[in-house]
Formats: structure tokens, C-alpha cells, sequence
């Protein structure tokens, strides 16, 4: 699987935990709703972005992989 930057929606805002611990991808707001953002380097890599989201109590509401250069 070659590098892919990949989107997370979550459901709720960010605690300052959360930002606290998500401090090395991009973190954006659309339509009220946290964006999460991040360079995956390969497929566990994505499952573990993944459960890092959910270990910080937030609810994931869509997964996408988006362009490389889109941040």
C-alpha cells in the first residue's frame, strides 16, 4: 500500500486531550464537524490511526482516502 493521506469525520468536537494527542496529523472543522488528516503509510498503519481516534472517545463517522496534496 503506498502512502495515502486519508480523511477522518468524527461525530463530536475535539477535548484539548484529544487535540493534545492528535497534534501530529491536521485537524480541521467543515460544517461543525472535526476533520481528521494524515499521511498512512501502509495498512496497519491506517488501523492504528484508527484506533487511536476511538481510544480518545470519539466516534468515527466516515473514513475517506482524499488526494495527496489535499490538506
Amino acid at each position: 500500500m503506498p502512502d495515502r493521506r486519508y480523511e477522518v469525520r468524527v461525530a463530536e468536537r475535539l477535548s484539548d486531550v484529544a487535540q493534545s494527542a492528535l497534534a501530529a496529523v491536521d485537524v480541521t472543522e467543515v460544517a461543525a464537524d472535526p476533520v481528521i488528516s494524515g499521511l498512512v503509510r501502509h495498512e496497519e498503519g491506517l488501523h492504528q490511526f484508527l484506533m487511536a481516534v476511538q481510544d480518545l472517545g470519539l466516534r468515527i463517522v466516515s473514513v475517506q482516502p482524499v488526494a495527496p496534496d489535499r490538506r
